[in-house]
This record gives structure tokens, C-alpha cells and sequence, in this order.
């Protein structure tokens, strides 16, 4: 099967990106980067409240591993953006 852009699809896996990002693709993006975000961020703020240390210690690596997404998906859409950061804070 051959799209119109040129990108092949063999056994339902695309071999290559498509050559354009639809508005509904954008849409897409644009929804797990802010998902993706948020739950850095309540993780982030659970460590925080955490009292227990190994609750503490799960939320921060839950925080980091939502981190880790976002950055991947951002640098997926922007590569420029797609600098390491700070851990979040509140």
C-alpha cells in the first residue's frame, strides 16, 4: 500500500514518517505532550508532599519518567526545543 506522499506501509508498520503533519497528527501531538506534562508535574508535586521515602522515591521516578516522554515527543516535533532540563519544581 502507498500513500500519496510517497510512504510505503508494509504488515500495518509505517517505514518512514509521513512527509506532512496533518492538523488532526498535530492535534494528536499537541494532546500527549500536555498529558505527558501534567503527570511530570503532579508526580513532581507528590514527591514533594510524599512523607514515606519510598512513596517519595516512586513519585520522583514517575516524574522523571513522564519527563522523559515529553522530551521525546518534543524532540519528534521540534528537535531545536528538545534541550535537556531542570528537574521540575513547583
Amino acid at each position: 500500500m502507498q500513500f500519496q506522499t510517497g510512504t510505503q506501509i508494509s504488515q500495518g508498520v509505517m517505514q518512514q514518517p509521513p512527509e506532512i503533519v496533518t492538523t488532526k497528527d498535530l492535534s494528536y501531538l499537541e494532546d500527549a505532550l500536555s498529558w505527558e506534562l501534567l503527570a511530570a508535574k503532579k508526580f513532581a508535586m507528590y514527591a514533594q508532599m510524599a512523607q514515606e521515602q519510598g512513596v517519595k522515591d516512586i513519585c520522583d521516578r514517575l516524574s522523571k519518567m513522564h519527563q522523559t516522554h515529553y522530551m521525546t515527543l518534543l524532540k519528534h516535533v521540534d528537535p531545536a526545543k528538545a534541550m535537556p532540563t531542570q528537574p521540575l519544581t513547583q
